[in-house]
C-alpha cells in the first residue's frame, strides 16, 4: 500500500525551497520601498505625496507587465518556466542595483518602474511551479511556508534599512541575491513531465496521463480567460483583491507614521521585528488553518473572512495607540491575525480552479493584474495625496515642515484608518458573496469540480 509523504518531506525538496526563497526575496524587495520612505524624505528632500507616486510607478508598471509575462508563460509552457523565471530574476536584480545608485527623483521613478515590471512574473511563476511540485493536500502548508519566509525576508530588509540608516546597501544586497537565484533557478528548477511520479499517491496514473495530454493541447489565452471568467468564485476572488490589497499598499507609510509619532529608532526596529515574527507565525498559521478547514468547500473562505474582520479591528487599535507598549502589541496582533488570507484561501483556491499549469499561471496573473492596478491608484498615492492636502489646509502652517510631528501623525493615522476600514469592509463583503457562490455552483467541491464543463470561445 502506497503511503503519502509527510509535509516535511514534501516541503524540504530543493526545488520547493528555491521557489519559496525567490518569493521571499520578492517580498524583501517590495518592503525596501516602504522602509526607504523616511530616508528618501530626508536625503532627496521628497514630500509625502511624491513618495506615494513612487509606489504608484512601481505597482502600475508591475500590473501593466503582467499580461506580457502571462503570454510568455502560456507561449512557452511549463517545460520552460525555469528559463522564464531565470530571466525575470536577472532583470529584477539588475534594476534593483540601478535603484541603489540613483540620486534623483526622476531616475528613482524610472528604475523603480523597471523593477516593478521585472517583479511581475515572480508571483505567477513561483505559485504555478510550487503547486506542480507539491501535492494538493499540502498546498496550504506550502503556501504557509512561502508566506513564512516572505515575512522574515521583509522584516530583515526593513530592519536593515532602519538600523544602518542607509537604504542603498540593502538594495545592492537584494539585487545581487536576485541574480544568484537566476542562476540557481536555471540549474535546479527544470520541471518536465516527471510530476506523474510525484502525484501518483493522490491521482491514478492513467488519469494523470490524460491530464498531461490535455495540457499538450492547451487552450488559447482568450479561451482560458473566457473559461475562468465564467466561474463566480473566481470573479469574487478578483473583486475582493481589488479592495483588500489597497490597505496593504497604504502601509508603505507605516514607518513614516512611527517616526512622526516620535518613537526612537530602536522602538521602530522592534515594531518591524514583532511584525515579522508574528507575521511569519500568522502566514504559516493561515496555511495550517486553511488545510484544516478544507474538508468543507467553504472552509477556506470562512478562514479568510475571519482574518479580514479581526485584522481590521487590530489595525485600527494600533493606528490610534499613543503609548509604545499598546502600539507594538496591537501591531503584532494585526500581523498574527490579519495575514491568514493568502496562504489559507487565495493561493490554494487559484490552484484549485485551474485545469493545468499554464492556466494556473494565467489565473494568478489576472488576479494580481487587477489587484495591483487598484492598489497602485488607490493605495499609497491616495494616502499621500490626502495627507498632503490636510497639511496644506492647516491654518497656521505654510508648509509641511512647520507642522508638529504629532499633527502629521494624527492626519496620516486618520487617513489610513478611514480608507483601510472602508476597503476591507468591501473586501469582506465579497468573501461573503464568494461563499454563497460556492454553495450554489460547487466550484471548490472536488466531486462537482471534476464534472465542470470547459467552455471555449
Amino acid at each position: 500500500m502506497m503511503t503519502t509523504p509527510s509535509s516535511t518531506t514534501v516541503l524540504c525538496k530543493l526545488p520547493v525551497l528555491l521557489l519559496v526563497i525567490i518569493a521571499a526575496l520578492d517580498s524583501a524587495d517590495k518592503a525596501l520601498l516602504a522602509a526607504s520612505f523616511p530616508m528618501l524624505e530626508k536625503t532627496l528632500g521628497l514630500h509625502v505625496d511624491t513618495l506615494g507616486y513612487f509606489s504608484l510607478f512601481t505597482n502600475l508598471s508591475y500590473a501593466l507587465s503582467l499580461p506580457l509575462w502571462g503570454w510568455i508563460i502560456h507561449r512557452y509552457t511549463v517545460d520552460r518556466s525555469h528559463i522564464i523565471l531565470c530571466t525575470s530574476c536577472f532583470l529584477w536584480g539588475v534594476a534593483t542595483l540601478f535603484i541603489s545608485i540613483s540620486d534623483s527623483a526622476i531616475s528613482q521613478a524610472l528604475f523603480r518602474s523597471l523593477n516593478g515590471a521585472a517583479l511581475a512574473s515572480i508571483m505567477p511563476l513561483s505559485q504555478m511551479m510550487l503547486t506542480e511540485y507539491v501535492l494538493p493536500s499540502h498546498h496550504g502548508r506550502a503556501f504557509g511556508l512561502m508566506g513564512f519566509l516572505e515575512k522574515i525576508a521583509a522584516t530583515m530588509s526593513t530592519s536593515a534599512v532602519i538600523w544602518w540608516e542607509d537604504w542603498t546597501n540593502p538594495y545592492r544586497f537584494v539585487g545581487c541575491l536576485s541574480i544568484f537565484m537566476a542562476v540557481m533557478s536555471r540549474s535546479h528548477l527544470k520541471m518536465g513531465r516527471r510530476k506523474v511520479d510525484d502525484k501518483k499517491n493522490e491521482e491514478d496514473e492513467e488519469e494523470q496521463q490524460q491530464r498531461l495530454k490535455g495540457e499538450e493541447k492547451e487552450m488559447t489565452l482568450l479561451q482560458i480567460f473566457h473559461r475562468i471568467s465564467q466561474i463566480p468564485v473566481f470573479t469574487y476572488l478578483v473583486a475582493q483583491g481589488l479592495f483588500g490589497a489597497i490597505p496593504w499598499d497604504m502601509m508603505s507609510f507605516i514607518l513614516l507614521l512611527l517616526e512622526w509619532k516620535d518613537f526612537t529608532r530602536n522602538q521602530i526596529i522592534s515594531f518591524q521585528i514583532s511584525a515579522g515574527v508574528f507575521g511569519t507565525l500568522g502566514a504559516f498559521l493561515g496555511g495550517v488553518l486553511g488545510d484544516y478547514f478544507a474538508f468543507s468547500p467553504r472552509g477556506r473562505i470562512h478562514v479568510a473572512l475571519t482574518s479580514v474582520i479581526g485584522g481590521t479591528i487590530f489595525y485600527g487599535l494600533f493606528l490610534f495607540s499613543k503609548s509604545y507598549q499598546y502600539a507594538v502589541f496591537w501591531y503584532s496582533m494585526f500581523h498574527l491575525w490579519g495575514g491568514w488570507t493568502p496562504a489559507a484561501t487565495l493561493r490554494p483556491i487559484c490552484a484549485k480552479l485551474a485545469e493545468n499549469a499554464s492556466e494556473r499561471a494565467q489565473i494568478v496573473a489576472a488576479w494580481i493584474l487587477l489587484e495591483k492596478t487598484s492598489s497602485a491608484i488607490f493605495g499609497a498615492p491616495l494616502v499621500g495625496f490626502l495627507t498632503k492636502r490636510l497639511f496644506d489646509s492647516t491654518d497656521n502652517a505654510s508648509d509641511e515642515a512647520a507642522l508638529a510631528n504629532h499633527e502629521k501623525a494624527d492626519a496620516l493615522a486618520f487617513n489610513l484608518f478611514v480608507l483601510s476600514t472602508l476597503f476591507w469592509f468591501v473586501c469582506a463583503y465579497f468573501f461573503v458573496l464568494m461563499a454563497r457562490a460556492e454553495a450554489a455552483d460547487g466550484s471548490l467541491n472536488p466531486k462537482r469540480q471534476s464534472t465542470r464543463k470547459i467552455s471555449t470561445v
